[in-house]
C-alpha cells in the first residue's frame, strides 16, 4: 500500500518493533493544585494602595484667586500624582501629593497676607503715602 505522503511502506524491522498504540497516553496530567498562602503571590495579585488626593482643582483655584507662582508649583505637582500612581510607583505618588498640597497651602497663605496687607494700608490711611513712597524712589528720571 502506498503512503499519501509519498514515504515508503515497506515494513522492515524498525517499523515491525514500533507500536503506535504505546506513543499516546490515555492518562491526562495531574492537576496541579492552586498555591497557598505562604507561597508566592505575584504582583499582580497585590492589592494597591489607595490613590492619594491629587489637589489639582485646589491648587487651580489658589492660582487664579491667590498667587499665581506658588499655585503654579502646586498644580505642576498635582498633575503627577495620578500618572504616577497608575504607573505603580504608589510612593512618589504620595510624596507628590504632599508637595502638592504644601505648595496649594503656601499659595493660599500667600494670596492672605497680601489682601490683609492691603487692607492694614487702606484703613490706616497710609496708602497714599506709600504709593507716593514707591513713585518717587522708583521714578527713574521723570519727575513728579
Amino acid at each position: 500500500m502506498e503512503d499519501p505522503y509519498g514515504n515508503n511502506s515497506h515494513s522492515t524491522n524498525e517499523n515491525d518493533s514500533l507500536d503506535n498504540s504505546s506513543s499516546y497516553n490515555t492518562i491526562p496530567p495531574p492537576i496541579p493544585e492552586p498555591p497557598t498562602s505562604g507561597s508566592y503571590v505575584s504582583q499582580d495579585d497585590v492589592i494597591p494602595p489607595l490613590k492619594p488626593a491629587n489637589w489639582l482643582w485646589q491648587s487651580i483655584v489658589a492660582t487664579i484667586l491667590c498667587c499665581i507662582p506658588f499655585g503654579i508649583v502646586g498644580i505642576v505637582f498635582a498633575t503627577k500624582v495620578d500618572s504616577l500612581y497608575y504607573n505603580k510607583r504608589y510612593a512618589e505618588a504620595e510624596a507628590a501629593s504632599n508637595k502638592a498640597k504644601t505648595w496649594t497651602i503656601v499659595a493660599v497663605v500667600a494670596g492672605l497676607l497680601y489682601v490683609v496687607f492691603w487692607i492694614v494700608a487702606m484703613s490706616t490711611g497710609n496708602l497714599p503715602g506709600y504709593l507716593e513712597n514707591i513713585i518717587e524712589n522708583n521714578a527713574s528720571g521723570y519727575n513728579f
